[in-house]
């Protein structure tokens, strides 16, 4: 597996910050484990409990002890053979008796050859919950011949039985551990240092997976970089994630595109100065021969005093055409040296509200320049009011030439088609967005990135410079402009102005 450089940083700091915990624990923790184990599994303990087991043991030979004592003093007993003798053989209250004065006799029961002759009891005495019955069986001989028995059920607290049990087995178990301390001892400790390893190797595993989500994406962002160092500007770095890394990607396709759109927009007016200087130099060009040309032409059409009526008529035509095209060049300079001269804009501080109300008093005035008659123009300039602020820094003036020049193109793009040019402003993140946009023929989607370049136009008595002028403007106030499809059917042009900082 191949790692970074900042992957094994980033490695090597995690296991240094686990190691040294894990590390001290392990140290600790085995002495904590030998020390407890000692403490708990000693001689000492040991004695105790064998101790503890010979203590049980002995009181249970005394119970014991004390049991036979007593099954010996009831068969022994010269009452119990009065009671045997007796014709009616009434022996029950003699035993009776003996339940009464010997409170760890639970039953007495007489037998002939394995014949229960009589038998009495105590039951609460013989719970098998509470106690452990023994029985002592002794011989007892009546009439000299008859041989019976009586059968003595004592007994012991359960408990007692339980306890010694409960102690040899602790005893062995004891005995066991004590004999086997080192080896168990060493067990738990290698199971806890493997409890520890296998920490690490998870910690190391998260910590790979962790360092893998944030370097892949910091490599990205440093191939990124290098594209962008090499002059690559469609560089686009996905964001990810919510941390720092995913704030630096974030900054860094802000940047991207700023450049990106710096340098559209440093070519751009390059281009359009060196159209400038173009246009200036062949504003000059053609401007200087336009007044000999119409003089010479002029003075052709006063200086012929023939009566040759047939050239007369070819003189005045030939003259007409050179003042018609001498007019139509000496238009055709004067654009070119508007858009040669043309001057940078003045900012200053304006609502596009206040610019919109300004326009809306230029509307007739357009529609008669277009049209001829404002009342009778077959389309309609509408200006849609705004009720928020928008402040801008625009130079007034210029920024309505370039919106006048957009309404008089979607007006007469509107004379065989369409019947509505509307005008709109709104606010868009940070932006001040003015559309024009019409119901007309529209602008195919192959022309709408050339529109703006300098000498290309559709129409054919177009000179092509006035979008460029447009989109020079634009440019100037820090703006952009992009031309789309209305919802209406048609073109929309789109202006963005930065939002002044109130």
């Amino acid at each position: 597996m191949n790692l970074s450089r900042f992957e094994r940083k980033i490695l090597g700091a995690m296991l240094l910050v686990a190691l040294a915990p894990l590390v001290g624990a392990l140290l600790l923790g085995r002495e904590v484990l030998l020390d407890a184990y000692e403490v708990g599994v000693n001689r000492d303990v040991l004695d105790q409990l064998e101790s503890s087991v010979r203590t049980h043991r002995a009181h249970l030979m005394a119970l014991r002890n004390d049991a036979e004592h007593i099954a010996d003093a009831i068969g022994g007993s010269a009452a119990l053979r009065d009671a045997l003798d007796l014709p009616s053989r009434e022996v029950r209250p003699t035993l009776e008796d003996f339940l009464r004065r010997y409170e760890t006799v639970g039953a007495i029961a007489i037998y002939e050859e394995d014949e229960e002759l009589v038998r009495v009891e105590d039951a609460s005495r013989l719970d098998p919950n509470r106690v452990r019955p023994l029985v002592q069986r002794r011989p007892v001989t009546i009439d000299g011949d008859r041989a019976l028995q009586v059968d003595v059920t004592l007994t012991a607290p359960k408990d007692l039985f339980e306890s010694l049990q409960q102690a040899g087995e602790q005893t062995d178990l004891f005995t066991r551990l004590e004999s086997r301390s080192k080896l168990i001892s060493q067990t738990y400790l290698r199971v806890y240092i493997g409890a520890l390893a296998l920490i690490i190797v998870v910690t190391l595993l998260i910590a790979l997976f962790y360092s893998r989500r944030v370097t892949g994406r910091v490599t990205v962002l440093a191939e990124a970089t290098r594209r962008l160092g090499s002059g690559d500007l469609s560089v686009h770095v996905p964001t990810e994630g919510a941390d720092e890394v995913e704030e630096l990607t974030d900054a860094f396709n802000t940047m991207v595109r700023d450049m990106r759109a710096s340098r559209t927009r440093i070519e751009y007016l390059q281009r359009i100065g060196a159209w400038q200087q173009f246009a200036r130099r062949l504003a000059h060009e053609i401007k200087n021969p336009l007044t000999p040309i119409q003089l010479a032409a002029q003075e052709m059409q006063r200086s012929y005093d023939g009566d040759d009526a047939k050239h007369r008529r070819k003189l005045d035509d030939a003259c007409s055409i050179i003042e018609e095209e001498v007019a139509t060049l000496r238009r055709l300079v004067g654009t070119f040296s508007a858009f040669a001269k043309l001057p940078t804009a003045n900012l200053a501080d304006e609502d596009v509200a206040e610019f919109l109300e300004d326009l809306e008093r230029t509307i007739p005035a357009i529609l008669e320049d277009v049209f001829g008659d404002a009342e009778e123009a077959p389309v309609r300039v509408v200006v849609e009011p705004i009720t928020e602020a928008l402040p801008v820094r625009i130079d007034g003036m210029m920024l309505k030439r370039c919106v006048d020049n957009l309404i008089r193109n979607a007006l007469q793009a509107l004379r065989k088609s369409g019947s509505e040019v509307r005008i709109r402003a709104r606010r868009e993140d940070d932006r001040a967005l003015l559309v024009i946009e019409d119901d007309g023929p529209g602008i195919p989607a192959a022309d709408r990135t050339r529109v703006f370049d300098p000498y290309f136009t559709t129409k054919a008595d177009g000179t092509g410079l006035g979008l460029a002028i447009v989109k020079k403007v634009v440019l100037e106030h820090g703006g952009e402009i992009h031309v789309e499809e209305s919802p209406r059917g048609g073109a929309s042009f789109v202006l963005s102005l930065p939002l002044r900082d109130e």
